[in-house]
């Protein structure tokens, strides 16, 4: 069979164009918003993602992959049950947090007007997160897109119509992302039409210990991996402006988050297959997937980088306003970014299917520890301004990437058919 007549090469391209779909609705939008609201106001709605982002990776344990890697449908629905109740319970804690450093993480992430809605919205997140991977799990790509697309058309109208309401303001796009998530796990939940069974609690104990590597290995090294990614966010949090942050809020929702939601939707649609592939010792048939996919997203990433890299400048002035100029050349200088996490970014997740959770972990502590120096030293050392500072970020982080693509062809190799 072609690889572009298979289901999965369909089953990709459909929820592919649906998430695109639901992706160029803020950035069609962002144009109006960009026109109504300042740099103040994408420097919350940045910083509450960012923030929101790091917290989300200790809020289910991970548990949520494990719903797609479990063979019994029934431990898999229970698995969902451990995940929301953690979720309950961390955001307990969350709450505590908030209460106790919320000076210090509005101060960082410049949210101070919606570091309390915090707690909230990373719970309503996690559910929703765990209700996707179920659906991913059933092969229901199309209702996973669909919750993007409700989550992003509630965003635009709620921070178009908070600012029409209000006037100019700073917590219109951060509250309107909140609804948009509240909106779609409403909904979704609703036509989803799951039920939930509740066990002893020595089920979910059994569960937890037989995924124990989850919260023990592939949440740390997730966290770190998120670290990585929005290390830049907190930097320019600490150590630049509220206005900086916002010129780099508006490229982020623009270039990075589309992409990042994109490559999302295809590594799910990639690790479920690749999962199936390995339990049934069809090592050959996963290699070749795995193949077809890095050339499949080289493809999509090379021409699109281009554009980025040589027009962004131009665009972004004349799309967004005269105001965002400085937008347009931070996406230029994030060019090189974009392309490492469309090509590298769907197909890490192979690792999970290979089961090779502890050498995951090592190569996120790793990451994190090199970015992490190497941020210091531009910061401290080099005394960098700011867009100088973004610029050797890009280089850096792109060739950390690179090396993370050598250890995943590494590993893909040697996969063969067992006997």
């Amino acid at each position: 069979m072609s690889f572009f007549t298979s289901r999965y090469f369909k089953d990709i391209f459909s929820q592919a164009g649906l998430v695109i779909a639901a992706q160029l609705i803020p950035v069609v939008f962002s144009p109006l918003l960009s026109r109504i609201y300042d740099q103040n106001a994408m420097a919350e709605i940045t910083g509450l993602m960012a923030l929101s982002s790091i917290l989300l990776v200790f809020s289910t344990f991970k548990l949520e992959n494990a719903v797609v890697t479990e063979k019994d449908d029934n431990r898999a629905n229970q698995l969902m049950v451990l995940g929301i109740g953690i979720a309950l319970l961390f955001s307990i804690v969350t709450i505590l947090l908030v209460i106790f450093f919320s000076e210090r993480l509005g101060n960082s992430f410049k949210i101070q007007n919606v570091i309390n809605f915090v707690p909230f919205y990373v719970l309503f997140l996690s559910a929703l997160n765990i209700i996707n991977f179920w659906f991913v799990r059933i092969k229901k790509f199309k209702l996973k897109a669909y919750s993007k697309i409700i989550e992003n058309g509630s965003y635009v109208a709620f921070a178009c119509s908070f600012y029409y309401l209000k006037g100019q303001n700073e917590l219109g796009l951060a509250l309107g992302k909140f609804v948009g998530v509240c909106v779609a796990l409403a909904l979704l939940f609703a036509f989803s039409k799951l039920k939930f069974q509740r066990n002893k609690w020595k089920t979910y104990k059994d569960l937890l210990l037989d995924y124990k590597e989850f919260p023990l290995h592939y949440m740390p090294s997730s966290f770190v991996n998120v670290m990585s990614l929005q290390m830049l966010i907190l930097f320019i949090g600490i150590y630049y402006s509220k206005e900086q942050l916002g010129y780099f809020g508006l490229a982020n929702m623009v270039v990075l988050l589309p992409i990042s939601f994109i490559t999302q939707s295809v590594g799910t649609i990639f690790f479920q297959k690749m999962s199936e592939y390995i339990n049934n010792g069809k090592g050959k048939l996963a290699k070749k997937t795995f193949k077809q996919t890095l050339g499949m997203l080289a493809a999509i990433g090379i021409p699109a980088f281009l554009v980025l890299y040589f027009g962004s400048v131009y665009l972004f002035p004349f799309v967004f306003g005269f105001d965002w100029e400085n937008t347009g050349i931070i996406a230029k200088l994030l060019a090189v970014v974009f392309l490492s996490q469309i090509i590298v970014g769907p197909i890490s997740i192979v690792l999970i299917s290979l089961k090779k959770i502890k050498l995951n972990a090592y190569w996120q502590y790793g990451r994190f520890v090199i970015m992490l120096l190497y941020m210091l030293c531009l910061v401290y050392f080099f005394n960098l301004d700011f867009l100088s500072f973004v610029k050797w970020y890009a280089y850096g982080a792109a060739a950390l990437y690179t090396i993370y693509l050598i250890i995943i062809i590494n590993e893909v190799r040697v996969l063969k058919d067992e006997d």
